[in-house]
C-alpha cells in the first residue's frame, strides 16, 4: 500500500495561516480584557492580556521560521496597538487615572499616524511596510510596561494576603506605573520619527504628486 505523502508547501501554507489566526485571536482578547478591567478583576485582566502576549510571541517565531505575508504585515502590528491602546486607555481611567491623558493621547496618536501612513502607502504603491526596528523595541517596551503595570496592580489587590505595610503607592498618580510608561512613550516618539524619516521620500512623493481625479468625478 502506498504512502500519502504531503507537500512540504502545505506545511508552510498551515502555518502561514495559524500565525494570522493568533494574529486574528489577539485583536479578539481586547474586548474582554476591557470588560475585566471595567468590573476591577485585574488578575483576570492580566490572564487575558499574558494570552495576548503569548499569540504575539509565537505568531512572530512561525513569521521569522517561514517568512511573512502581507496581511501578517499589517494586521500583527494593528493587533498589538489595539491591545496596547486599550491598556493604555483603561490604566488612564483605572483608580482616578494611573498615568496621565497627554501620555496616553501621544501613543496612540503616533499609532493612529503612522497607521494611517501604512494604509496609505498600500493604496499608493500596494506594498506593505514593515515594522522597524525601533517598532519592535517600542512594542516590546509597552508589552513589558503594561504586563509589569497589571501584575503591580494584582499585588495591590491581594495585598492583605501577602503584605502587612501600605502599598496603595502602586495606585498613586504618580507611582510606579506613571515612571515606567516614560520608557515606552519616548520609544514611541523615537519610532515615529525613525518612520516618517525612513519613508520620507514616499510620503514627500505623495505630498507632491497631482490629484488622480477628473472634475466630472465630483
Amino acid at each position: 500500500m502506498a504512502r500519502e505523502t504531503r507537500h512540504p508547501m502545505m506545511n508552510i501554507s498551515s502555518l502561514m495561516r495559524l500565525a494570522n489566526y493568533l494574529t486574528i485571536a489577539r485583536i479578539l482578547l481586547v474586548p474582554p480584557f476591557m470588560l475585566s478591567f471595567r468590573y476591577q478583576r485585574i488578575l483576570l485582566a492580566l490572564v487575558v492580556f499574558g494570552v495576548a502576549a503569548i499569540t504575539d510571541y509565537l505568531d512572530g517565531r512561525i513569521a521569522r521560521r517561514q517568512g511573512i505575508t502581507s496581511f501578517g504585515k499589517f494586521m500583527d502590528p494593528l493587533a498589538d496597538k489595539l491591545l496596547v491602546g486599550a491598556a493604555l486607555i483603561c490604566l488612564t481611567r483605572f483608580k482616578g487615572g494611573l498615568i496621565p491623558g497627554w501620555m496616553v493621547l501621544t501613543i496612540i496618536g503616533r499609532e493612529f499616524v503612522v497607521t494611517g501612513l501604512r494604509v496609505v502607502f498600500i493604496a499608493a504603491y500596494g506594498s506593505v511596510i514593515s515594522a522597524t526596528r525601533w517598532g519592535k523595541y517600542k512594542t516590546s517596551s509597552q508589552m513589558t510596561v503594561i504586563t509589569t503595570s497589571l501584575i503591580l496592580l494584582v499585588l495591590h489587590e491581594y495585598r492583605k494576603s501577602w503584605s502587612s505595610y501600605n502599598v496603595d503607592f502602586i495606585v498613586h498618580p504618580q507611582g510606579p506605573i506613571y515612571f515606567m510608561m516614560y520608557l515606552p512613550l519616548v520609544l514611541t516618539v523615537v519610532s515615529g520619527v525613525e518612520f516618517v524619516y525612513n519613508n520620507r521620500k514616499a510620503l514627500y512623493e505623495l505630498m507632491r504628486s497631482p490629484d488622480s481625479y477628473r472634475d466630472d468625478d465630483l
